[in-house]
């Protein structure tokens, strides 16, 4: 180092040295370290979203196996159970009974059958087919088949779709005692098993002599009818050409037009009575089965699978098996979607008709490609919506279907937890280089530090109301002098909340037994309050009869029923502005125009003494009590103030108010009486009546209500 340079060096301050120091290796440190975590957190995040979706298509790649391997045992347990075999046998005796004996229906029963197929199936199968179906070819020629679809559909009261429930067309024939013995157990063996329907065949004729949920397929023949070359037909076909025993067969998904064009899958299996082989027992399965599973019953985000992740099942013609999330949870976006990439109209068609992307929706994805090949891994590739996944994919293991599983999450969001693990290793970088710097500002100060903040912990005390504590967290001198600085700044503290409680209890007890403003005044510490008030009118009410009343009351009890009086007179004294003065046992005092002046003071008194009338009739009615109230009001100048010092009282006295003590008196029970300044300022003065006596007095029975 220059000679220079190290004059300029020594010129530097020990304080600035000290904070150069220590920044320059923070720095250095936090770009090692920051450098390190990006690289390996990036890497852990990647691998961590791959080892998600493969673990994810596992899972439901086992669930998918286990589905069709469990579907397979139900089959070939149900194909030697007695019931069914009893089923298959009897079906098929009362469907041949219905043919030999050519059963058919009248002209009325067959034109209800032609509008059924006219006016309901064909224009809902239309509605989900490219092609366009006529009812005449599809309503059956075979009477048989018309007889039954009548009697089991047509004639049916239950609802499309819940033909299942009617157990027995009253067609008095042996098939209907067949139907009405086997029916109930078969339903119920389709609804505990997840199955969408069954069948039983005949194994001559390929006739399907039972249904249980009695579609247009029900009665017909596999063999040479209208669903003849159905995804049903073909796997009856496989079962009749190869009957082994236990051998269950399975047919991929196909639009089956009995219902109404929508993709179903068909197992069968052969059922034999001993070595007599009778028939073919069959089961349908629709996608929503197969959607359970790869959607985990739609909680994709619960599966951790984000806003863009799904699950779903591909056939070696590169179509769906199951259906796309965005057509489950965003239908409208994905119809807009699929018209951008440019998707077939007829696809689009059948897409939007049946809401289903089952075998209408083309995925050549690379990872399909792989899958189909039999590979299993991931790979980063464009999905079906051209949107750039990150992809997870394996062959399935499935006898009879040669499907693939599909795991993936959009790119752009797959990543967002690397964007963000980015900007807060940025952000966490950003908020210790500025946390270090006032750390070392804080070290090079730390000497005088303690003793600043002590004085101004000091300064706050003494120049303000705010009690900050110093909080200085050290085991010197410096941190017992903080310590016990603290406990002196909590003990102030609480002192004056506790000074501020009792002064909010006293101002509160203070209102209950003064006026506002001259609990103000007592406040303010004025002495020998006293006053002298004009036009206030006065009232005194008796309460007779509650002696009575309490006897053989507990005083609780006495007590409760008193203060429930005194407590609803107050409350109406509120509502009409009536100042309470004082209550002596059951007597009541009040006063009209004291502490604001009024010119309606005499009337509002009178009025307020109607309705205390009420409260006792409430009183009465409510306990079955018959108290009696008697009221007397005069009005006039007043002494108003406080009496006392120690245990003080607001009062009032004067002439008006000894004359309205002595009318109370002499009123009868259940009257108002009111003196000569009173009675002159009413309204209704007609249902006031004179009284005779030394005073001047009108009294009144109140009669009508004070509202």
């Amino acid at each position: 180092m220059k000679r220079g340079n190290i004059k300029l060096f020594h010129k530097v301050s020990i304080k600035s040295k000290f904070l150069m120091m220590i920044l320059s290796t923070a720095m250095v440190c936090i770009a090692v370290i920051g450098f390190q975590g990006l690289h390996y957190g990036k890497d852990s995040l990647t691998k961590s979203m791959y080892d998600h979706l493969t673990s994810l298509k596992s899972a439901r790649t086992q669930q998918i196996e286990s589905y069709f391997q469990d579907k397979r045992s139900l089959m070939k347990t149900f194909s030697t159970e007695h019931t069914i075999i009893d089923a298959m046998s009897e079906f098929s005796a009362g469907f041949n009974l219905l043919d030999i004996y050519k059963v058919d229906i009248d002209k009325n029963a067959s034109m209800r059958l032609n509008n059924f197929y006219e006016n309901s199936f064909v224009e809902m199968l239309n509605e989900n087919s490219i092609q366009e179906y006529s009812h005449t070819s599809l309503v059956p020629k075979k009477e048989v088949v018309k007889y039954l679809q009548y009697n089991y559909i047509v004639n049916n009261p239950v609802e499309v779709g819940k033909k299942d429930l009617l157990e027995s067309a009253e067609d008095k024939s042996y098939y209907t005692e067949v139907h009405q013995k086997f029916h109930h157990t078969l339903r119920d063996i389709v609804k505990n098993q997840g199955f969408d329907d069954l069948f039983l065949i005949d194994s001559k004729n390929l006739n399907i002599v039972y249904s249980v949920s009695k579609e247009v397929d029900f009665g017909s023949s596999l063999k040479n009818g209208k669903f003849a070359q159905s995804s049903l037909a073909k796997v009856v076909k496989d079962v009749i050409s190869h009957p082994d025993k236990g051998i269950v067969r399975v047919v991929d998904f196909k639009n089956y037009e009995p219902s109404y064009n929508t993709p179903q899958i068909f197992f069968a299996v052969p059922i034999y009575k001993g070595s007599e082989f009778l028939g073919v027992l069959a089961t349908q399965i629709t996608v929503d089965a197969i959607n359970n599973i790869t959607t985990g019953y739609k909680n994709w985000s619960h599966d951790g699978l984000g806003e863009s992740g799904e699950v779903y099942l591909v056939g070696r013609d590169y179509t769906m098996r199951s259906d796309a999330r965005k057509i489950i949870e965003q239908p409208e976006v994905y119809f807009s979607d699929i018209n951008k990439i440019g998707l077939d109209k007829d696809s689009i068609k059948l897409i939007t008709a049946i809401r289903s992307t089952v075998l209408n929706q083309l995925v050549r994805s690379e990872a399909v490609k792989r899958a189909t090949e039999g590979d299993d891994g991931t790979v980063i590739t464009r999905n079906y919506l051209g949107e750039k996944v990150l992809s997870a994919y394996a062959p399935l293991n499935l006898e009879g279907l040669d499907w693939s599983i599909i795991a993936e999450k959009e790119i752009s969001e797959a990543e967002q937890p690397i964007k963000e693990f980015q900007k807060a290793l940025l952000i966490s970088s950003t908020i210790l280089a500025t946390l270090i710097t006032f750390y070392a500002i804080w070290l090079a100060y730390s000497f005088l530090a303690p003793i600043n903040s002590m004085a101004n912990g000091v300064k706050n005390i003494i120049n303000t109301d705010k009690f900050t504590k110093i909080n200085l967290s050290r085991d010197d001198e410096f941190g017992e002098l903080s310590n016990n600085i603290d406990k002196m700044i909590d003990t102030i503290k609480s002192q004056s909340k506790e000074i501020a409680n009792k002064s909010k209890e006293n101002d509160a007890l203070l209102l209950n037994i003064l006026p506002q403003s001259i609990a103000q005044r007592v406040k303010a510490g004025e002495k020998d309050i006293a006053e002298k008030v004009s036009n206030v009118a006065v009232l005194f009410s008796n309460l007779k009869g509650f002696d009575n009343l309490s006897q053989g009351l507990s005083s609780k009890e006495s007590i409760k029923l008193l203060n429930e009086i005194i407590n609803e007179f107050d409350n109406q004294a509120q509502k009409f502005g009536i100042e309470k003065i004082t209550t002596i046992g059951d007597s009541y005092m009040a006063a009209s125009g004291l502490m604001q002046p009024r010119l309606d003071y005499a009337r509002k008194l009178a009025e307020y003494a109607h309705k205390m009338f009420f409260v006792i009739d409430d009183f009465n009615r409510r306990h079955a009590s018959n108290l009696q109230l008697v009221v007397g009001i005069d009005s006039g100048e007043v002494m108003a103030g406080i009496v006392g010092e120690h245990k003080f009282v607001y009062d009032i006295w004067g002439e008006s108010v000894n004359l309205a003590n002595n009318i109370s008196h002499q009123a009868s029970l259940g009257t108002i009486r009111v003196s000569q300044s009173i009675y002159e300022q009413l309204i209704n003065k007609d249902k006031y009546k004179k009284c005779s006596g030394e005073i001047l007095t009108y009294e009144t029975i109140p009669k009508d209500r004070v509202s």
